[in-house]
């Protein structure tokens, strides 16, 4: 996967960046130890994921990793990239280099919300009862990941881990600055649309983070914004 940066991203561009970033990580940052009966680590194109998951499993934040996730738009082929011959699930196992006794595979789902309802339920037919837990993902997709939580699998007193690094340590020779600003525009409209869908709990987004997300869309960072849905937030 090549990087999609071609130009300079002016430094007005980074700091409305960086404000997403901020908005999107605060759950990531929190000093509280992260702790409960599972770690959910929801599938992706970056296996980093893969690694940290890995890392919580060592720390002894969870005796059990749950890796989710088929195909998305990424691992699927689309947007002109590779398709992944295996589900992401199977390939986070393998990366992880965790010990079967440690891990359950969740192979169904293509999105935030399946990954949480799905790895519920196959919990449930493993006999996994969960009452806390740690999620982890991409670092900007902790407060969607946790508005998903909420709905799709409630009565968990869920927390959320990345790796780290921050806005500036993400992009490297597989992601590029420019992808990763698409996708906290597009992050941040979910975090509005999907409530109304039914699809994740409600997301108060604060008048600063939503003026430097129509600032990005204006200078045209749209590529992951939702098909056929308004760009406007309001």
């Amino acid at each position: 996967m090549d990087s999609v940066e071609a130009v300079p991203i002016s430094g007005e561009v980074h700091a409305w960046a960086r404000e997403l970033w901020d908005f999107h990580t605060a759950p990531a940052r929190e000093d509280e130890p992260a702790r409960g009966e599972v770690v959910l680590a929801l599938g992706s194109h970056d296996l980093r994921v893969a690694g940290h998951a890995a890392r919580l499993w060592h720390e002894g934040a969870a005796p059990l990793v749950v890796f989710s996730g088929d195909r998305g738009r990424r691992t699927g082929g689309g947007h002109g990239h590779a398709r992944w011959e295996r589900r992401e699930a199977e390939v986070f196992a393998d990366a992880s280099g965790l010990p079967d006794r440690a891990v359950l595979l969740e192979t169904r789902a293509t999105n935030t919300g399946e990954n949480f309802a799905f790895s519920r339920e196959l919990c449930t037919q493993h006999g996994v009862r969960v009452r806390e837990a740690v999620a982890t993902a991409k670092p900007y997709m902790a407060r969607r990941a946790l508005a998903a939580a909420e709905v799709h699998w409630p009565g968990v007193r869920w927390r959320f881990r990345a790796f780290g690094g921050g806005y500036e340590g993400y992009p490297d020779e597989h992601y590029g600055a420019e992808e990763l600003i698409c996708f906290l525009v597009g992050d941040l409209q979910r975090l509005v649309i999907y409530p109304r869908r039914g699809w994740a709990a409600p997301v108060r987004v604060p008048d600063r983070v939503a003026e430097a997300y129509e600032r990005l869309v204006r200078a045209g960072f749209t590529e992951h914004l939702v098909p056929g849905e308004p760009a406007a937030l309001g």
